[in-house]
């Protein structure tokens, strides 16, 4: 059987592979957003932006392209799935009331969030990967509309788990789906605006009442999650690009380059030139 199934048009491209391919097609949909399954019995050591992550066996990791995701060349590949696609074949964000994962499953505030599939739950993604195995051989007009289809009914069911075991309490669905637009926001705008006070003005609500709904949420204050943003995006810049901190803060809307220092050794303990000189050669593995 074919480890590899992939299609490429002008709209865009939709790769699906398991086994010893994984890892080359892992490296070649960097650009893509992601689903990693573990459905073996061995774990799966993973580092995202240099963190070790230990997906464990019946487990699923979704994961965007701005995440940097290494497989360490010595760690065995058990049985694992990758299934990406990029903006063009499906967009998230455009039909993001058919799938309703924006700003949680992707561009959320966790940003590697991981579910636990059952016994059931994997013998239903299993069936219906097999079939997605299928369209991929199946060259007609209506290939990539099928593709599409299916690849909505696998978000769906993530997205449906994920509900279930990563909110902390029970929330609303009007206060979840607030949640969701907040984080989506704040991944269009942290370069931007760094109060909460700007985002509730984009949503035409009062930074008191996003402050209320995250509390009960139990999970990270907005302030928190815009900050976490900036910071999780300095770390990319110093670790994977040249740019100075000087440049790294002008890039995140610091007009002052010590305002930016300051804040980055808040969120990090470090200041940037020592985090670049301490992490830089793990990345660049």
């Amino acid at each position: 059987m074919r480890k590899v199934f992939e299609i490429s048009s002008v709209a865009g491209s939709f790769h699906l592979a398991d086994g010893n391919d994984f890892r080359n097609t892992l490296k070649e949909t960097e650009n893509h957003l992601k689903f990693i399954w573990n459905y073996g019995g061995a774990p799966l050591l993973l580092l995202v932006d240099e963190q070790p992550l230990v997906l464990e066996a019946n487990h699923l990791l979704s994961c965007t392209y701005l995440q940097k995701i290494t497989l360490l060349p010595e760690q065995a590949v058990p049985e694992v799935l990758l299934l990406a696609f990029n903006r063009g074949f499906y967009c998230i964000h455009t039909h993001d009331s058919e799938v309703s994962c924006n700003g949680f499953l992707f561009f959320g505030s966790n940003y590697t969030p991981v579910v636990e599939l059952d016994d059931a739950e994997n013998g239903r993604l299993r069936t219906l990967v097999s079939v997605l195995q299928e369209e991929f051989d199946t060259r007609d007009q209506n290939q990539e509309e099928m593709l599409r289809l299916l690849l909505k009914r696998f978000i769906i069911r993530i997205s449906r788990l994920a509900r279930k075991q990563l909110i902390q309490r029970k929330v609303p669905e009007q206060e979840l789906e607030l949640i969701r637009h907040f984080n989506v926001l704040v991944e269009e705008h942290f370069k931007t605006y760094h109060r909460v006070s700007d985002y509730a003005d984009l949503m035409h609500r009062s930074p008191k009442t996003l402050a209320n709904i995250f509390a009960r949420q139990g999970d990270k204050s907005p302030l928190e999650i815009i900050h976490d943003r900036m910071a999780l995006e300095a770390k990319r810049l110093l670790l994977y690009t040249e740019m100075s901190s000087k440049e790294i803060g002008w890039e995140l809307g610091f007009e002052d380059p010590s305002q930016f220092n300051r804040f980055f050794k808040k969120q990090t303990q470090l200041p940037p030139r020592e985090f670049r000189e301490r992490f830089s050669n793990h990345a660049c593995r």
